[in-house]
């Protein structure tokens, strides 16, 4: 089971990377990215990065309760 929160926080953390990344390009660019501007990237970041952080905590706390 704690491969599976690992996996949900590894790829939560990747997808907060990507749309960092894809708000700083439509910035760059100066223009929205499909059709959004690109403010609302950083936002979906940082809840992304977020729930990766949610996901690894949860995997701890719930191996430590079955011991």
């Amino acid at each position: 089971m704690k491969a599976i929160w690992k996996l949900c926080a590894w790829l939560s953390v990747v997808c907060g990377l990507t749309t960092f990344l894809i708000g700083w390009t439509g910035l760059i660019q100066g223009g929205n990215i499909f059709g959004i501007a690109p403010e609302f990237y950083f936002f979906d970041a940082i809840g992304a990065v977020l729930f990766g952080i949610f996901f690894l905590l949860w995997g701890k706390l719930s191996e430590g309760s079955k011991k």
